[in-house]
């Protein structure tokens, strides 16, 4: 039933994004019909129609033309895979949907079975932003991987979960912000497997950079310089903040060097808080907290892109939280989509920002709430027959 719930969401999802393929014209239809995908406008604007292959082939000018991929290894070495068995944007599109709706499915049945009541697995498998964002980039490859991570702790496979989590930060950087909480969880439990995990971790890491650091170390190097000199996003209240600023102050929170610098601040601050208030806990609850750090970095960071919304959704069937807090949060972060894509159609400005305005904030209301909520929400995850944090037992001789 999970799997072919997950195929209805993700159906759906596909039907909505496939409005905008070719012959359609992107004349706003996009931003009206919610069908913008990053995967279209990318295939020739990263060079993947002319079989340039991300990072290896980076150079000097694609990198000061900004024609090179933007984004962590693992999902250029997809998309440029990709690249390679298609000859148009429409081939280059279905091509990548397939292997993203394998991974939601991945996601699902990992879900499946780690949720003590499977039932709240469709939290994530019809959630709306399963609908929205499933093919809008190429986010649910880490989802995917992550999600087999968190299976793979709950088994006491640490080195397994290590090298899983490695693997979705290498694709996107997120699963990285919940590897302390996982690291914790297994410190509890047995702390010699900590080097293990964190070993593992590295690895996975590793496996998918080193080789393209080795091949063309600029072209590797290029997404951590294009992120770092991005200016923050319209769906973050750095944008809304810069807004209201006086114009002398407005060129510190244009500046992307002073936003890095207080965000990461930020960022580190109340991930430590989170950690600290979680270690000293009888019993740590690793998804409630990594859920938790997740949230802190969307609230701290300077963009929002629209599918970061997938990173939480697979915690909602794995902690016990107020059915409302899960609808206020699709609802808001869908408000803002709707906001923004109002707002890049163009026409009198002012009321479609105020409008995005609202919304921004009223998402960071919820996902606030959130983090103040895991705190103290339980953990609604089978443990396979294993205390999560007994000592193990050791195997008759």
């Amino acid at each position: 039933m999970l799997v072919a719930a997950a195929v209805v969401g993700l159906g759906a999802g596909y039907a909505l994004k496939a409005q905008c393929l070719a012959p359609r014209v992107w004349n706003g239809f996009e931003f009206r019909h919610s069908c913008y995908t990053d995967i279209i406008p990318l295939y020739a604007g990263r060079g993947l129609n002319t079989r340039r292959f991300p990072y290896i082939d980076s150079t000097v000018e694609t990198r000061a033309t900004r024609t090179d991929v933007e984004y962590p290894v693992g999902t250029g070495l997809y998309m440029g895979d990709v690249a390679l068995t298609t000859s148009t944007s429409n081939s280059f599109f279905n091509a990548n949907a397939v292997g993203l709706a394998v991974m939601g499915i991945v996601a699902t049945v990992a879900l499946a079975a780690l949720a003590s009541d499977p039932r709240r697995v469709l939290l994530f498998a019809l959630g709306p932003a399963v609908v929205l964002y499933a093919f809008h980039n190429w986010h649910l490859l880490a989802v995917g991987l992550t999600t087999l991570a968190l299976y793979a702790y709950a088994r006491r496979s640490d080195r397994w979960a290590g090298f899983l989590l490695g693997l979705g930060a290498a694709t996107k950087l997120f699963p990285a912000f919940i590897f302390p909480a996982l690291l914790l969880g297994i410190w509890k439990r047995s702390r010699r497997s900590t080097w293990g995990f964190a070993a593992m971790f590295v690895i996975g890491v590793g496996i998918l950079n080193g080789p393209v650091m080795l091949a063309n170390f600029q072209g590797w190097k290029y997404p951590w310089d294009f992120q770092s000199a991005r200016t923050a996003n319209f769906e973050t209240s750095w944008f809304m903040l810069y807004r209201h600023l006086a114009p002398e102050h407005q060129k510190w929170f244009f500046d992307a060097g002073f936003v890095n610098l207080l965000s990461g601040a930020l960022f580190v601050a109340g991930a430590g808080v989170l950690l600290a208030l979680e270690a000293v806990r009888a019993r740590v609850r690793p998804y409630a907290l990594g859920f938790a750090l997740l949230l802190w970095f969307l609230v701290t960071a300077k963009v929002f892109s629209p599918q970061y919304a997938l990173w939480v959704l697979p915690f909602f069937p794995l902690l016990r939280l107020p059915w409302w807090s899960y609808v206020a949060f699709v609802v808001t972060d869908a408000a803002v989509w709707f906001a923004v894509s109002g707002y890049f159609l163009g026409g009198d400005a002012s009321w479609r920002l105020l409008i995005l305005e609202i919304t921004v904030w009223a998402r960071y209301a919820v996902l606030l709430g959130l983090i103040v909520m895991s705190r103290w929400a339980d953990e609604l995850v089978t443990d396979h027959g294993l205390d999560a944090q007994a000592t193990p037992v050791p195997l008759p001789a």
